[in-house]
């Protein structure tokens, strides 16, 4: 049984995974303020560093610096270890569209404002 703290919604966005000097490109599942599932079929070690870019519209995107923290056959789990304030606005905004619970996500960005720089 999964055990999860924060509001994780579906967010079938577009990003560019960049770790050592490579680049892929995969499809978002879903996301948190802390953390994304990305699908791919790419495998990644745990702790693995990583720069991400999630395409959220052609005139937004989020860029954000995660680690692996779970590897699936269909995908990666990864914790969000920072992002500047655009980035967060933007994930902020894309997760409250679908959780109407505006208490909650005010809730969930107090525990993650030392990622955001």
């Amino acid at each position: 049984m999964e055990n999860r703290n924060f509001i994780r919604v579906h967010l079938p966005e577009c990003a560019s995974i960049k770790h050592d000097n490579q680049m892929f490109f995969a499809n978002i599942k879903d996301a948190s303020l802390q953390g994304l599932f990305i699908n791919t079929n790419q495998k990644l070690p745990l702790h693995t560093p990583l720069q991400i870019t999630v395409y959220v519209s052609p005139s937004a995107s989020i860029y954000l610096t995660a680690d692996v923290v779970r590897s699936e056959e269909s995908g990666l789990g990864v914790k969000i270890k920072g992002m500047d304030v655009n980035s967060f606005v933007h994930l902020r905004n894309a997760i409250t569209a679908q959780c109407k619970d505006h208490d909650l996500i005010m809730r969930e960005t107090y525990k993650i404002t030392d990622c955001i720089h």
